[in-house]
């Protein structure tokens, strides 16, 4: 029940921060067991409760709970299989994150500090429709070298080694995503 609470608090922070609105996104947490939870299909992730999370097995068959796994399961599945070290992962729709993935662009790596020290290479994932098997194939292919990936029209993905690790990646990045906005609004950004 502890990794089901900690998810749940996670998905609460993100909603918090204005990371994630309402139903949109999908958070998952690998387990001892070698089985994922995942976020439910259709909830709130300000208002989940750990009896709502699903767990599914590596294939993406469903283990326990009910209702329906988010449609980005085998996004998720595919990036736990190509990373053994990664334990949660993040996807959601922040704002100014998502309009650089939208124009296909990443957070340029040499204008703010924290884009080389905290958030790391930004994979782009091309666009493919939601919860498509080619997006999952996308995904996986950025994710090999990447705890951030950006995807195409669409929004956000983060990795880490923990689930704190993963929402810390995940406001960084729109933290940042925000601040080159702004700058660019001001006048030309100056590069290092």
């Amino acid at each position: 029940m502890e990794k089901r609470t900690e998810l749940c608090r996670i998905a609460k922070m993100l909603y918090e921060r204005g990371l994630v609105s309402g139903t949109d996104g999908n958070i998952s947490m690998r387990t001892e067991k070698n089985t994922v939870l995942i976020t439910p299909s259709g909830v709130n992730k300000g208002l989940l409760e750990p009896e709502q999370l699903l767990e599914l097995f590596m294939d993406g068959t469903v283990a326990a709970g009910s209702g329906k796994p988010s449609r980005e399961s085998g996004m998720h599945l595919g990036i736990y299989q190509t990373r053994p070290e990664i334990d949660t992962i993040i996807h959601t729709h922040p704002a100014a994150a998502t309009a650089f993935a939208v124009c296909g662009k990443v957070l340029p790596d040499r204008c703010l500090i924290e884009v080389q020290t905290v958030i790391g290479r930004i994979g782009l994932a091309g666009y493919a429709p939601a919860g498509s098997e080619k997006l999952a194939e996308e995904v996986k292919r950025e994710a090999a070298d990447a705890d951030v990936i950006f995807l195409q029209n669409h929004g956000v993905i983060t990795c880490g080694t923990s689930p704190m690790a993963a929402f810390n990646r995940m406001d960084a990045v729109e933290n940042a995503a925000k601040t080159i906005l702004m700058a660019k609004i001001i006048g030309e950004i100056k590069y290092f």
